[in-house]
C-alpha cells in the first residue's frame, strides 16, 4: 500500500479513537449520574458545583440546536418551526425528553407534510 494508504488508515484510527473517547464519556456520565459529590465539594461555596453542574445539559442540548440550525438554509422553517414548539414545551413541562420528543415529532412531521 502507498503513502495515501497509510495516511487514510492513520485518520480512520483517529477517528475511532475519538468516537470511542465521546462514546466512554458519555457512559462515565450515566454511570456517575446519580453519584453524590464528595462532602467537601458539595459544601464548598454553598454548593456552588451542584448547582452549575445542573446546567450542563441545557447548555449543551442549546449548542447542539444553534449549531443544527445553521447547517442546512433549505429546511429552516420547518426546524425553526420545531425549536419554537420544543421551546414552548420545555417550558411548559420542564422535562429535557419531552422537549426532544415534541422538536423531533413536530420537524419530521413537518418534514412528511411538507415535502
Amino acid at each position: 500500500m502507498g503513502p495515501g494508504g497509510e495516511v487514510v488508515t492513520g485518520m480512520v484510527w483517529v477517528i475511532l479513537g475519538m468516537g470511542a473517547g465521546v462514546y466512554g464519556l458519555r457512559l462515565v456520565g450515566l454511570a456517575l449520574r446519580d453519584v453524590a459529590l464528595p462532602a467537601p465539594l458539595r459544601q464548598a461555596q454553598g454548593g456552588i458545583w451542584e448547582r452549575a453542574l445542573r446546567f450542563v445539559p441545557v447548555a449543551l442540548l442549546t449548542g447542539l440546536v444553534v449549531i443544527g440550525l445553521t447547517a442546512q438554509v433549505s429546511a429552516e422553517p420547518m426546524r425553526l418551526v420545531a425549536v419554537a414548539v420544543a421551546a414552548l414545551v420545555a417550558h411548559r413541562t420542564g422535562k429535557m425528553w419531552a422537549c426532544i420528543l415534541a422538536g423531533m415529532v413536530v420537524y419530521w412531521l413537518l418534514g412528511w407534510l411538507l415535502p
